[in-house]
């Protein structure tokens, strides 16, 4: 049996790792590990963000050798001339050095959580505020919160998650002969 680490204790994260795994029939469990992203605590780019998750899903082997694959999940902002979007990256490394990371959709935020973010706060925290609600960053998340429920952060890092798990599948069909 596959023993897949993720790079988190957030349950948003880790129900999207499991949803895949359901939704995949694949033969594995999982592993939780809080392990550092190794960027700043709001990533500030996609290039950040991205790195984030790289880092995540690298320190997860690093923990336990028992570890297959290692899934580290980063979300941040990105500003684009002068708006500020939210942004999510995913990636996943295994024991041979590959490394297959995608990012997700973008969604632009409220100039008030903008001027948050700017002013050197976490997006997590301006969000509860925001939405009047606590920790928002483990169920809905701010992706959540500003559709109204529609895409929710699970939903968000799942998506991201079958693209990895669609590449990974794509490059081990080229691999042998099949792509």
């Amino acid at each position: 049996m596959t023993i897949i680490g993720v790079g988190t204790k957030n349950p948003a994260k880790i129900d999207a790792v499991k949803q895949l795994i359901r939704s995949g029939d694949i033969d594995a469990i999982i592993r939780s590990y809080n392990v550092p992203s190794g960027v700043s605590a709001m990533p500030m780019s996609d290039i950040e963000t991205r790195q984030g998750a790289i880092n995540r899903a690298k320190a997860v082997l690093d923990q336990d050798e028992a570890v297959s694959f290692g899934i580290g999940m980063e979300g941040g902002v990105s500003d684009i001339e002068g708006d500020m979007y939210l942004c999510n990256w995913a990636a996943a490394a295994d024991r041979f050095g590959h490394v297959i990371s995608a990012g997700g959709a973008r969604i632009l935020l409220p100039e008030v959580l903008a001027e948050g973010v700017r002013a050197g706060n976490e997006l997590g925290d301006i969000a509860d505020a925001y939405a009047h609600q606590k920790n928002v960053h483990t169920h809905g998340g701010t992706i959540g919160v500003l559709t109204e429920g529609r895409i929710t952060r699970t939903e968000m890092f799942l998506h991201i998650l079958k693209l990895i798990e669609g590449m990974y599948a794509h490059q081990k069909n080229v691999q042998h002969g099949e792509g």
